[in-house]
């Protein structure tokens, strides 16, 4: 009886290796026109977050001129508050803004600060989370941060009064650093991450939802605004070799970039020797009142026009296809995807456009 059941498993195995692989679900994704803001006005310094209110207006946080500019749906420029400062309704590095479930305007810095506004730019109140860096929304009493150890950067969930309370993946130094000794002889830290090799941190938040993982794994934590996983996303998605040619650009550009920094020659040859054999999965997520967005790298990472595979999810974590994008959005409301652009000399304008999905 055990050998016929052995026999049985074994040909199971055998037909189901021979069987096809079953094909993804495909999902068109159509943009629509594109409606360009600040193209000609040179309004942004940068573009480092959007976000939408209820009524659809629009904020665009700039973060080199550190304020935030307000815009009706059809893109007229309404207002602007905040400026670089350490008072009351000032901001320092800031690096996202997002409406919250209390119908604010919630501004989170690269360092420390977390500034609550209403929608009008009248400032409410301001947490300062000291020693936390990248900061995020989760929910009202909860925070998406990052923080340094000695061997590591971690992600952190942390509470208004800076408690950890809970922690998540984490990027080995030696993966983006090389100790050196410099012109001087001092021994020196050198940092160089490419997003494409070296393990960045995933964060999103939109409507209650926030998302939460690293980009060399294909495991997306979706969290209430406790704070709670109410979804673990996975996919298996194995790494992309990197090809001679994506290699190539690769050193180019760790060289043209250790150039930049007036670093010795041995530094980009000792990072250079960092780059893997594979790619990183996830390249970004983002979220929208019904889906999430999980955007994948492309086969060729030089190529040109790029086409990132994008899998859809509803907001429950439950699969429903695979589409493409020509690149990922700052930023997706029920309406529209936000994309930031640079024109040929330099200047950064925002792209809305209306999207749908197909089937």
């Amino acid at each position: 009886m055990i050998k016929r059941l052995a026999i049985c498993l074994a040909l199971s195995s055998v037909i189901a290796a021979s069987l096809p692989a079953i094909p993804e679900p495909p999902v068109t994704i159509k943009l629509g026109p594109p409606l360009e803001i600040g193209r000609e006005e040179l309004l942004f310094g940068s573009v480092a977050s959007v976000c939408e209110d209820d009524s659809a207006n629009f904020y665009v946080l700039d973060q080199r001129e550190q304020t935030v500019l307000k815009f009706s749906p059809d893109g007229r420029l309404l207002m602007r508050f905040g400026q670089k400062g350490q008072g009351p309704g000032d901001f320092q590095s800031p690096g996202q803004i997002v409406f919250t479930s209390k119908g604010e305007l919630a501004v989170l810095e690269d360092l420390y600060y977390v500034s609550f506004h209403r929608t009008d730019g009248t400032f409410i109140r301001r947490l300062d989370l000291n020693g936390r860096l990248g900061l995020g929304f989760v929910g009202p009493d909860r925070y998406y941060a990052w923080d340094w150890r000695p061997e590591d950067r971690q992600q952190l969930l942390v509470d208004a009064k800076n408690t950890v309370l809970g922690t998540f993946h984490a990027i080995a130094r030696e993966r983006f650093s090389a100790l050196l000794p410099d012109e001087t002889g001092r021994t020196v830290m050198f940092n160089y991450s490419h997003e494409a090799y070296v393990p960045q941190f995933l964060y999103a938040y939109s409507g209650g939802l926030a998302a939460i993982g690293i980009s060399d794994r294909y495991e997306i934590a979706l969290l209430d605004e406790q704070g709670q996983t109410v979804k673990t996303i996975r996919r298996d998605e194995k790494p992309q070799k990197i090809g001679a040619k994506e290699r190539d650009f690769l050193e180019r550009g760790l060289r043209d970039f250790a150039k930049s920094k007036s670093w010795p020659e041995r530094v980009g040859r000792e990072l250079g020797k960092k780059i893997p054999s594979s790619k990183n999965i996830v390249n970004a997520v983002r979220i929208s009142p019904k889906r999430v967005l999980v955007f994948r790298f492309p086969p060729d990472i030089t190529a040109e026009p790029t086409s990132f595979p994008v899998d859809v999810f509803t907001r429950e974590g439950d699969f429903l296809g695979t589409g493409e994008l020509p690149e990922a959005p700052l930023f997706v409301s029920a309406r529209a995807m936000y994309f930031s652009r640079a024109d040929a000399d330099g200047n950064v304008y925002l792209i809305k456009q209306s999207y749908s999905f197909q089937p």
